[in-house]
């Protein structure tokens, strides 16, 4: 149904969204040119996988099957809102060439071995390939050598390849999440105390937390603005009571 040659065209088709399933740090969504819908949302921390297939010529139904480190452990057709071993095996392998596309290695590999899932390895090019297809593969070659700075600074501020809106959409909800929430505890806070002092500690040790959540359990590079506004905000707070006495 689908060729593996096509692996960098199908690996285009995938886009970053924000997971719906509680327990979910990653999702990628799909959509082929005939309508098919696809998703796949990953638990890095326990290398779980949950997978959804939404046939367009089959309205209303969906195929969903959890696996975790190659190994199917739920499944579930939406026909009938049970597991059916035939019917999910019968609507997901179909799909396998562009599960297998995916442009995350680590959810990859904890789908290879379930609905003929494989890692697939770009295919090199023979002696007589056009420019374009040299330049393709030059690229790619350029792009596993990724020097050090490189990766620091997308490790810093995250990889520019997506879109701003898209990393808008992505993070706006979280951050403005933490914004409300660290306000509203330091108001609690410096109401109850009256105290400065206090109020500062507080603001400078929510911007470490926020920074902290972002990196260990949202899984991306800290918002620098919000870290920032916490710690420089508690900075002012603090010398301001600790130097009023």
């Amino acid at each position: 149904m689908f060729d593996p040659v096509d692996y960098e065209f199908y690996r285009s088709w995938w886009k970053r969204s924000r997971p719906s399933s509680q327990g979910y740090q990653k999702c990628y969504q799909a959509k082929t040119p005939t309508g098919d819908f696809l998703q796949a949302e990953f638990n890095f921390h326990e290398g779980l996988v949950k997978i959804e297939v939404k046939p367009v010529s089959e309205k209303g139904v969906s195929f969903q099957a959890t696996i975790k480190r190659g190994t199917v452990i739920r499944e579930k057709d939406s026909s009938g809102g049970n597991s059916y071993r035939n019917s999910v095996k019968k609507g997901i392998s179909p799909y396998h060439v562009l599960f297998s596309s995916l442009p995350d290695s680590e959810l990859v590999d904890s789908l290879i071995g379930a609905y003929g899932i494989t890692k697939i390895q770009p295919i090199r090019k023979q002696p007589g390939s056009t420019r374009n297809e040299l330049l393709v593969e030059t690229k790619e070659a350029f792009q596993n050598r990724i020097p050090k700075w490189q990766k620091v600074k997308e490790f810093l501020f995250g990889k520019k390849d997506i879109p701003f809106k898209e990393r808008f959409r992505e993070r706006a909800f979280d951050d403005f999440h933490d914004l409300v929430l660290g306000l509203s505890l330091a108001s609690i806070l410096y109401f109850h105390f009256f105290d400065y002092v206090i109020l500062g500690s507080c603001l400078a040790s929510l911007g470490f937390l926020f920074g902290g959540m972002d990196w260990t359990l949202r899984n991306r590079s800290p918002l620098f603005t919000k870290v920032l506004l916490f710690l420089f905000s508690g900075s002012y707070f603090f010398y301001t009571g600790y130097t009023r006495f």
